[in-house]
């Protein structure tokens, strides 16, 4: 069962955006199979962590690292960016313009941080000082959406960046007993990529 709703992302990818072609039903496909799974077997007294496991100095060591996402995406656009593809094209294929990307950044930002830590790192959270297969799991989703917007060299780059940073952030929160710095800093790291995202688009 755990390892089905670890392959859940994978499904909601290949059905909203590979097949439907929108990135609103495939985030809302995502969460609902891992709220479902928490639902179902229980797990969601895990969320009591949400707001357990702050600490100041490391919370906010991680968020400025994290808000560094945004720029340093801006910085390498022109070398990974797809040849011959517009980043505001590729979002509005996907449904993505005017109010809809709008609620999309409101919703990715304040809420897919959550649903987001409460699984990969709270349901999902486990002893192992080494990487795991959630954050393996973490990190592939995460290979089948960049094609859209990446090179293929590029995919790989990110994918095994995105695994260390699930290693980090499943780390600190067995370090600090809680969920506060991940949620905080993914959060964060969201807003600064969707702000870049902008500046991109409108550059």
């Amino acid at each position: 069962m755990r390892h089905i709703a670890m392959a859940s992302p994978y499904v909601a990818i290949l059905a909203g955006l590979h097949w439907l072609g929108s990135a609103w039903v495939t985030i809302l496909l995502y969460h609902a199979g891992l709220l479902l799974y928490m639902l179902c077997t229980r797990t969601n007294h895990r969320g009591r962590r949400l707001l357990a496991g702050w600490n100041t100095r490391a919370g906010a060591a991680v968020s400025v690292l994290c808000a560094g996402s945004g720029p340093l995406l801006v910085l390498l656009w022109p070398a990974i960016a797809r040849e011959n593809s517009r980043l505001a094209s590729s979002l509005i294929s996907l449904g993505l313009d005017g109010a809809s990307w709008w609620l999309f950044v409101v919703y990715y930002v304040g809420v897919h941080p959550i649903i987001e830590e409460v699984f990969w790192r709270g349901v999902q959270s486990s002893g192992r000082r080494g990487i795991s297969i959630a954050d393996i799991a973490f990190a592939g989703y995460h290979a089948l959406v960049l094609p859209f917007f990446v090179r293929g060299l590029w995919v790989l780059v990110v994918s095994v960046i995105l695994m260390l940073v699930a290693w980090f952030w499943r780390r600190l929160a067995t370090r600090y007993d809680g969920l506060a710095i991940p949620i905080a800093s993914h959060a964060i790291a969201g807003l600064s990529t969707m702000a870049a995202t902008g500046v991109l688009i409108d550059g």
